[in-house]
């Protein structure tokens, strides 16, 4: 199977679905018990799930890499504990989904909305305000035209490429989704918790389980090192194609 196509199906296996569909895809927060009190006092407007994730989570990524439409994550920050950095967390997950910020009061918006938020939003907005924010951006989601997509692949071709260990799984369909190139050090931010990215070496031994599991196929990750750096390009096949 063609590398250029692993992308598209990777959007296209189906996901186990809630009896209600949310306007948000995922909630992920940096500290889930500090969210549980928000979720409770949204309960009334429907516009969140009722569970969170911790930054990191592998189902949340999962959900978001499969959305069938524009998916839409609101990243819940509970306290200004986090506002060093946020803006590269911002930064990566907008990679995969689209991304409104809940944030505590009087932190400054600019440097998140250049860092590719949706939206800014303070997380003491009252309920009803809040759920109108969040449907209101939902709207406009799904308002804007889809990319066009190649021809799906044979899942069953799909199936035999795709690792069956979960942390392999998001890895995977990370990189075969990917428009660009990933640092490693992004990658590293993205798959770790909100206490602490991976470490280089926990990523480069996953890349080594990956590329052992797919070399049987004649696939390869596509990778350069440059500068203490490494970047992430995908996958390439014997051919060199990706």
């Amino acid at each position: 199977m063609p590398v250029a196509e692993i992308r598209e199906t990777v959007t296209r296996l189906p996901l186990a679905e809630e009896d209600v569909i949310y306007p948000v895809s995922v909630i992920l927060s940096l500290r889930r018990e500090q969210t549980a009190p928000l979720l409770r006092a949204m309960r009334s407007q429907h516009v969140l799930p009722a569970l969170s994730y911790a930054w990191g989570s592998e189902q949340a990524y999962g959900a978001l890499l499969h959305e069938a439409g524009t998916p839409l994550v609101v990243l819940d920050v509970p306290s200004h504990r986090w506002s060093e950095g946020l803006e590269q967390r911002v930064r990566v997950l907008s990679r995969i989904s689209s991304v409104m910020v809940l944030v505590p009061d009087h932190t400054e918006s600019s440097d998140l909305l250049l860092a590719g938020a949706a939206n800014v939003v303070p997380r003491d907005t009252p309920a009803k305000e809040l759920g109108s924010r969040i449907a209101a951006e939902r709207r406009w989601l799904d308002m804007r035209p889809l990319a066009p997509r190649r021809p799906a692949t044979d899942p069953l071709e799909y199936g035999l490429l795709r690792p069956q260990q979960r942390s392999q799984q998001v890895l995977f369909d990370i990189l075969c989704s990917a428009e660009r190139p990933w640092c490693c050090h992004d990658l590293c931010l993205m798959l770790g918790t909100a206490e602490e990215p991976m470490s280089r070496r926990a990523l480069q031994a996953r890349i080594v389980r990956l590329e052992e599991r797919l070399m049987p196929y004649g696939i390869a990750v596509d990778c350069t090192t440059q500068w203490g750096r490494t970047t992430y390009m995908g996958f390439v096949d014997e051919a060199g194609t990706r």
